[in-house]
């Protein structure tokens, strides 16, 4: 290990040395500490991480499992960081109104991470490629739709430079959000004001997985003119992102005009199959967070899943909240429901399944005449264990 780690802070160095780093800085600092200049807490970088694993098994002649072990506790992970801000981007907030209001509305992407277990997404170019990848919106082809089936670990691992891949299947440790917005600002229902009972404006989480869409193949591209390795690994060519989350289902195509009865056969020569995403007309027990209702001021929540997590016991809901006839017991709630967040987003279960190449999404939505999920930004940090 120690002689990895010293191999690739080695290239590192050397890199800076000749004045090659690329745009956005280095691996070693400016990206993995300025991502969360709002906490005023170091992100260590890979290379941080391997260094560290390294002294602390030569210096105390620790066991490989109890280095392990130490890092996970001090939560010195690596990590990768996704933003979007609407007001820098384009001088004003993003509107996402409800599909009454407008034909496209109602589900909005905002932006995706790099896969798990690179700092930055694996795309051939430079910012403006790395930019369109974090903010296109997916194609909805379900990851089943794969040619070549879905790319494995070991694939994964050969795209990033040696010493650089996570070894572990699952090695997320921690996820964590950071969503600045607010609904329409207004709301019949006075009850609910200030709440996130009754509110229809909120924010989903999603997930792709890269598969392999034609010839398989096994070399790492890097377009030497436009980046300098060991910073920026590159997908092949065949891969390709598919979706596992939100749902993709097949999209609806009336029968050709030609066919005289409903039995009828189409023709052979039909289109090629088309899908679409399938999203849930209700905020569910998935949901990342919801906004306030009828607030006129943004909101910064700040959701972190982690891989540790245990699913919260229930609490008594209060009776000013919900009456209770007499003889009947109180009813009860998740705590993560009076916050906004969905019950069933406080298991790890999310991050302790993500496995290497995995890439987290991030969905704005809105439902009903009225209501507007308005965002100012968005932000995804991922950590995982090296």
């Amino acid at each position: 290990m120690f002689a990895a780690a010293n191999t690739v802070w080695q290239m590192l160095s050397n890199q800076r040395a000749m004045g090659n780093a690329p745009d956005g800085g280095s691996d070693t600092d400016t990206e993995s500490t300025t991502s969360s200049s709002s906490s005023h807490t170091y992100q260590p970088s890979f290379c941080d991480v391997l260094v560290v694993k390294a002294m602390l098994q030569r210096a105390a002649n620790f066991p490989l499992e109890l280095v392990d072990a130490i890092v996970d506790e001090a939560c010195y992970w690596a990590h990768a960081h996704a933003e979007i801000d609407f007001g820098k981007e384009t001088g004003r907030d993003l509107g996402v109104p409800s599909r009454s209001f407008h034909p496209t509305g109602g589900n909005r992407f905002l932006l995706r991470t790099p896969p798990l277990g690179f700092q930055r997404a694996p795309v051939r170019g430079g910012g403006a490629a790395r930019k369109a990848y974090t903010t296109n919106e997916p194609e909805p082809v379900p990851a089943e739709e794969a040619a070549g089936g879905n790319c494995s670990a070991d694939d994964i691992r050969k795209w990033l430079p040696e010493g650089q891949a996570p070894l572990l299947e699952h090695p997320c440790r921690k996820i964590v959000f950071t969503l600045v917005s607010r609904d329409q600002g207004w709301s019949n229902n006075i009850r609910d004001r200030g709440t996130y009972r009754g509110s229809y404006s909120w924010f989903d989480v999603g997930l792709e997985r890269y598969g392999w869409g034609g010839e398989h193949k096994d070399s790492q591209f890097t377009d030497t003119e436009t980046e300098t390795p060991p910073f920026a690994p590159a997908a092949p060519e065949a891969a390709s992102l598919y979706t596992l989350r939100p749902d993709v289902v097949t999209a609806f195509s009336p029968p050709p005009s030609n066919l005289q009865h409903p039995q009828q056969q189409p023709p052979s020569d039909q289109p090629p199959r088309r899908w679409q995403f399938d999203f849930p007309l209700n905020p569910g027990v998935d949901r990342l967070q919801s906004n306030k209702v009828a607030t006129r001021d943004f909101t910064e929540h700040t959701i972190v899943w982690s891989w540790t997590d245990e699913k919260p016991p229930l609490e008594e809901v209060p009776a000013n909240e919900a009456p209770v006839p007499e003889g009947e017991d109180p009813p009860t709630r998740c705590p993560l429901d009076k916050m906004g967040r969905g019950s069933e987003t406080g298991d790890g279960s999310f991050v302790r399944n993500l496995r290497v190449g995995d890439v987290v999404t991030v969905w704005a939505k809105a439902r009903f005449p009225g209501w507007v999920n308005t965002v100012r930004s968005a932000k995804v940090d991922v950590y995982w264990a090296v």
